[in-house]
């Protein structure tokens, strides 16, 4: 019944992400973590998106911007390492609890659209150091890498492959680091890997045409956003019950 729901889940967040570019890792770790507990979560959810982003790297593989990439991972691969390492050293109740409020934030600033940037070379270097950091302390970085890259004018396919590449980087810089401090078994590689196929088919199902046709039109009042900040804002309310009675039983 458990693998049903995750894959359903991780159906449903592939089809997202591939819609609008991001959403899909933070609609998983609010699922995962009630299921598995944070610990478990973080890199399952890893796991996941580095197969989901992969596979929209592959799709778009020739609209890349490469330099635009490497400019963004100069500061993002280093501080992803970096905060990976503190996902480990941080007591787990109190990263359930910012994961909760930054999972809150950002789905608030994104409506908001208080998350535009403006177009220059030091923003995407620096973005992309403060993305790098969040990503490997919480799990999340979709709505700054996101607000990011769309500075950069790019096409709608050029921009979601160039984003999936660096994204791509950064999880396998988690998967690294998670593998080294023993976070990372066989159970969470084979639960990882059944929900990212899930992601990619739905990603490969969809292929872009749930609404990014006309997502540089209609920005944050896309449907698909309001229905990944709705889940965001009401799920992670109960991460407190969450976090001490996770279905798995395994404390955060």
């Amino acid at each position: 019944m458990i693998t049903t729901i995750l894959l359903l889940i991780g159906f449903s967040a592939g089809f997202l992400s591939g819609a609008v570019g991001f959403g899909g890792g933070m609609i998983l770790l609010p699922i995962l973590t009630f299921f598995f507990g944070i610990e478990a979560a973080v890199p399952i959810s890893t796991i996941s998106q580095l197969m989901s982003n992969l596979s929209k790297v592959a799709i778009g593989f020739k609209e890349i911007q490469w330099k635009k990439a490497g400019e963004f991972l100069l500061f993002a691969t280093p501080l992803t390492a970096f905060g990976a390492i503190g996902f480990v050293i941080v007591p787990k109740s109190l990263m359930t609890k910012i994961l909760s409020i930054c999972l809150i934030l950002f789905a608030i600033q994104k409506l908001r659209g208080k998350l535009k940037l403006t177009h220059s070379k030091t923003t995407t270097i620096i973005g992309g150091g403060i993305t790098g950091i969040i990503n490997g302390l919480l799990g999340i970085s979709g709505p700054l890498s996101s607000a990011v890259f769309l500075t950069l004018g790019m096409a709608p396919i050029a921009y979601i492959a160039t984003e999936a590449t660096a994204a791509s980087t950064m999880h396998i810089v988690k998967i690294i680091v998670y593998g080294k401090l023993n976070l990372v078994d066989l159970n969470i590689l084979f639960q990882g890997l059944y929900i990212g196929f899930a992601m990619i088919l739905s990603i490969h199902f969809n292929r872009y045409d749930l609404c990014f046709d006309k997502y540089t039109e209609c920005g944050d009042k896309c449907k698909s956003l309001y229905f990944i900040a709705l889940h965001i804002c009401v799920v992670p309310l109960s991460f407190s019950l969450f976090c001490e009675y996770p279905l798995s039983d395994t404390r955060c």
